[in-house]
């Protein structure tokens, strides 16, 4: 038989490229498709997001109210009631200020157009009056050429919003059903999981919550410090809506780097149109300066002791989050790397824990979510809301079939 001629067979470097070649291209073909079905289902998801965010915002209180033995339902409905009640009142008082308010703002708008008329005659431009008068008119016969489209942007508004309140709606019972059975659900979304791998998507679970509670709370410290350095500024100038000012920009600071300061931007905008360029000007410098306590300040020692993100991955997770999914990517583009990174390091802890005690770092066990030693620092141990017997997990299923079986907090929340 002749000999085979070797050239003919790949070599090992392109054997192996070629092998991780198809892999990749199956991991992003699925990627894709998954993005694809969340783009879908996006009404439903994000609902569960804010719910989930909600939760976190929400779990001190409850903790309190259940370290005191009041009962779980009792402590629930409590929490709720005070929710909508410091929320429900903050934006009663947002939109009654803004409707007193609006028609100073009205009436120094009014004021400054003639203002704005004759720096373009006299100012740097030296614009002539025709000219002006002629861009006047056109400005006119446009808004009117255009009501039509600025009716049905209305009625677009319109159907925006009630799709809004449909979903702040659906989020309200998320949320209840989180706080109150939020351990009955981590549990059945444990089951998803290989029985071997349980355990560790256990301890990631009580990791990534552990992060995103500690971001939510710091989070709201931030926007707090954003607001009231705003609103003192504004009120010292005496521009007109403070409140609603101050509650924008404390609201655009859950997106860090940038969104004090784009929100910022109309702040600035108001504080011009109201008192001129030097109030502009003072406005702008303080949004600056409050920026930079931000980032060397708020961010490293309240955040940022909790939730260990690089200031580039917080860059390029934010840019891939508005690519992906606009303004709802960035708005949940940090919390989830942050979550994601705080489950991958408990999952590499565990891990080489595992290997040096010489066990498997699969954590291979019963088809209960049994409690490894790495989840001990992890959860309580005779609390209130511990219904599981000696020796087994929150997680796992319990012998007997009391009334409040399946009962619980949530397996990564743990008692004091």
């Amino acid at each position: 038989m002749p000999a085979e001629d070797p050239s003919r067979h790949p070599g090992p470097l392109l054997r192996t490229t070629t092998e991780y070649a198809w892999r990749l291209l199956l991991i992003g073909v699925a990627a894709y498709l998954l993005l694809r079905v969340l783009g879908h289902l996006l009404e439903v998801i994000v609902p569960i997001a804010i719910a989930l965010l909600l939760t976190a915002l929400l779990d001190p209180l409850l903790t309190v109210l259940r370290n005191r033995r009041v009962p779980r339902g009792m402590a629930t409905l409590a929490t709720i009631i005070a929710a909508v009640v410091v929320i429900g009142g903050l934006l009663t008082l947002v939109v009654l200020r803004a409707v007193d308010q609006f028609p100073q703002l009205a009436d120094e708008v009014n004021a400054v157009i003639p203002h704005l008329r004759h720096w373009l005659e006299r100012g740097p431009l030296r614009i002539s009056p025709k000219t002006v008068e002629n861009l006047s008119s056109t400005i006119s016969r446009e808004v009117s050429r255009h009501s039509s489209t600025v009716i049905s942007a209305a009625t677009s508004t319109g159907k925006t919003l009630l799709q809004l309140a449909t979903g702040l709606l659906l989020t309200f019972f998320i949320a209840i059903f989180f706080l109150y059975d939020g351990a009955r659900i981590w549990r059945f979304v444990c089951l998803a999981a290989p029985t071997a791998a349980r355990p560790r998507v256990d301890l990631a679970g009580r990791a990534a919550w552990d992060t995103l509670r500690q971001y939510v709370q710091g989070t709201l410290v931030v926007a707090v410090f954003h607001g009231v350095v705003i609103a003192i500024v504004l009120a010292i100038l005496g521009v007109p809506l403070v409140l609603p000012l101050a509650v924008l920009v404390a609201a655009g600071s859950v997106v860090p780097i940038i969104g004090a300061v784009v929100t910022g931007l109309v702040a600035v905008g108001v504080a011009g149109v109201a008192h001129g360029l030097t109030a502009a000007i003072i406005v702008t410098v303080v949004l600056i300066a409050d920026d930079q306590i931000e980032a060397h300040i708020l961010q490293p020692f309240v955040v940022g002791r909790y939730v260990r993100i690089h200031p580039l991955a917080t860059v390029l997770s934010l840019t891939a989050g508005g690519v992906l999914a606009g303004i709802v990517g960035v708005l949940f583009a940090v919390p989830l790397t942050a979550c994601l990174s705080s489950a991958v390091r408990a999952l590499v802890r565990s891990g080489e824990g595992a290997s040096r005690d010489g066990a498997s770092p699969a954590l291979s066990g019963d088809a209960r979510l049994a409690e490894p030693p790495q989840l001990a620092e992890h959860t309580g141990n005779g609390g209130p809301d511990d219904h599981s017997p000696e020796g087994t997990a929150p997680g796992a299923p319990e012998p007997g079939g009391g009334p409040d079986r399946g009962r619980g907090r949530w397996p990564w929340q743990h008692e004091p």
